[in-house]
């Protein structure tokens, strides 16, 4: 799961992502989650689980800032979740039902399914 290591390094990566001289580093580091973000997307736009506004590399991005943004209200009390909830699912287009099943589903198994 992305919550527990965002929530152990988000800091350093608000830190540095706030420095232009580390940005680019920033985006080297964080290239691998990314690229399987985008094909997580593209996989799930071909299958017709994800919406299609929104290109598959920039819903990545936008998801990513929304996992931040989460980590951020859970810091400050205004949510309360411990990151294996539905929400990124379902903020990337899935509907609220089906996000809950996959997440069900996921917890059930013990393993995360193939994102491609």
């Amino acid at each position: 799961m992305v919550w527990p290591v965002g929530d152990r390094y988000r800091a350093l990566i608000r830190l540095a992502r706030g420095h232009d001289l580390a940005r680019a580093r920033v985006d080297d580091l964080l290239t691998p989650a990314r690229n399987m973000a985008t094909r997580v997307f593209a996989h799930g736009r071909r299958q017709g689980v994800f919406q299609t506004t929104v290109p598959p590399d920039p819903l990545g991005r936008a998801i990513e800032a929304q996992l931040l943004a989460l980590l951020d209200c859970a810091d400050c009390g205004l949510w309360s979740d411990d990151g294996t909830g539905a929400a990124t699912l379902i903020a990337a287009g899935v509907a609220p039902d089906t996000a809950a099943a996959k997440v069900d589903q996921v917890r059930k198994s013990g393993s995360t399914p193939s994102p491609v």
